[in-house]
């Protein structure tokens, strides 16, 4: 309600022509024809990974199983999708109006709070600035370490769910609620704005020529040329809140309130259209062989030929409004209302899902090491699969190993704390990844374990001050664990 009241009172400010955007707290070079910034080269720098919109991160996950690894919770839900800095860090957005740096390892790093909810997905510049915008009508440019560069303005209190897309000149395009896609310089001073017949909610995907295109609740995509005139546009026959995706050949593919999926020429014109059972918000994703993932309100994901035929359907319980994302493995990740998390065999065979406690408008993001994240309604921000290893302690005797010495073994004791040692498959306990443990006996909370000293010298080589030596091995129901210990290597005259 509050939402609503206040966007009537901006609306009539608007009509009255008294309200223009406004930019407070600059800061950065007096940038006029444009910037040096960038996209970050990290694993997931904004929403759809890339300015393209492909959903296709290049990384496998074909040992993600569908464990959670750690769940962050923020108390309020979670629409935004998120963003992964080159440090691992992980951006998000909530209702509780506040943006959240989140540490590899699920602890907070900071928040930053703004007038209202953040629901959009924010973008990382190459020198670590982050933008996202929020419902209070402000695209914010915030720090690496969470203080505040600067805002602009729109002019509408409410942005919307658009989120901001980096060209390669730093350009920043951020769709808004005042029926206008704007481009901001790096230091927060308008570029151009260009209006369109009615709100903004899709997000702008940028061609490889500087193109941007950008679906309206007016029914058109939108090509707007780099100077914010107008290319052309395509009208649907429903709302456009669908986020475009453009493949390598320049095809545009984004879905529409209408229940189809259309795939447009660079000219354009239509190339194809498919018809779903439902309205579509999902928007497109791309895999290298050229299928294109999306999903619709009908509770279906649709695997869709480069010429239009239908190559598989997945159904779900209901609406997905989740846009999907690749690993590349081939598997595809997409959130849907009955929530749960799927991923989904390239053949559309379900692989695994994963059970949430809310909606999942959130679109996942994919990690380097394979981690999937997405945000849930029940306040939760998921990291989920391949697990850590279990962090061990290892105790390795002799502390100083003599290379003359004749004895057979070297020794390691193992310690977990809050686990079981009765349960580690001795079997699978390696030194270095090379050595192996010849045998073994619990003492106690402690498992004690052989390795061949023989085999152990080969490996060391030669007197050292301090070396480091891993120990890793598995439990009987296939949970790793690691863990290692500095000895001294001498050998006297």
């Amino acid at each position: 309600m509050k939402s609503k009241v206040i966007c009537i009172l901006f609306s009539f400010v608007m009509m009255m022509g008294i309200f223009t955007p406004i930019f407070q707290n600059v800061s950065g070079p007096n940038i006029s024809s444009g910037g040096t910034s960038s996209l970050a080269d990290s694993p997931w720098p904004m929403f759809r990974q890339n300015p393209s919109h492909t959903g296709y991160g290049p990384y496998d996950t074909s040992s993600n199983s569908g464990q959670l690894r750690w769940a962050f919770n923020v108390g309020h839900l979670i629409q935004s999708s998120p963003t992964i800095n080159t440090d691992g860090t992980i951006y998000f957005g909530s209702y509780d109006d506040k943006l959240y740096a989140v540490n590899p390892n699920g602890t907070e790093k900071w928040n930053f709070l703004t007038d209202y909810d953040v629901t959009s997905s924010p973008a990382i510049s190459y020198d670590g600035t982050i933008y996202v915008s929020s419902e209070d009508g402000k695209l914010y440019a915030i720090n690496p370490d969470g203080t505040e560069k600067w805002y602009f303005a729109t002019g509408f209190y409410n942005m919307g769910w658009s989120s901001p897309a980096i060209g390669s000149d730093g350009t920043i395009y951020i769709g808004a609620r005042d029926n206008k896609l704007y481009a901001i310089y790096p230091n927060g001073i308008q570029k151009w704005n260009f209006e369109t017949g009615d709100w903004l909610d899709s997000s702008p995907a940028i061609g490889s020529d500087g193109t941007i295109y950008i679906g309206s609740y007016d029914g058109k995509l939108y090509a707007i040329n780099p100077d914010g005139t107008e290319r052309w546009n395509f009208p649907t026959g429903g709302y456009v809140r669908s986020s475009p995706t453009i493949s390598p050949n320049g095809t545009i593919y984004v879905g529409s309130h209408d229940h189809k999926i259309y795939a447009i020429n660079p000219d354009g014109t239509e190339k194809w259209s498919i018809i779903t059972g439902q309205s579509i918000i999902s928007s497109p994703a791309l895999g290298p062989d050229g299928t294109i993932y999306i999903g619709s309100s009908d509770g279906k994901l649709y695997s869709i030929n480069q010429d239009g035929s239908e190559k598989w359907s997945f159904s779900t319980n209901t609406d997905i409004t989740s846009s999907p994302a690749i690993g590349m493995d081939g598997t595809i990740y997409v959130g849907c209302w009955d929530q749960k998390l799927y991923a989904i065999n390239p053949d559309g065979t379900e692989k695994w899902s994963f059970i949430t406690n809310g909606y999942l408008e959130s679109s996942p993001t994919i990690g380097s090491d394979g981690t999937i994240y997405i945000g849930s309604w029940d306040g939760n921000l998921y990291a989920i699969g391949p697990l850590l290893p279990i962090l061990a302690n290892i105790d390795i005797d002799p502390d100083t190993l003599n290379l003359k010495s004749k004895g057979r073994w070297i020794t390691c004791y193992i310690d977990i704390p809050g686990y079981d040692v009765n349960n580690i498959d001795i079997s699978t306990i390696m030194l270095e990844d090379s050595i192996p443990a010849d045998w073994g006996d619990v003492q106690g909370t402690t498992l004690m374990v052989k390795f061949e000293r023989s085999e152990v010298e080969d490996y060391i080589g030669a007197p050292q001050d301090a070396i480091e030596l891993w120990v890793t091995g598995e439990f009987y129901d296939g949970t790793q664990f690691e863990g290692s210990d500095t000895i001294r290597v001498i050998c006297p005259p």
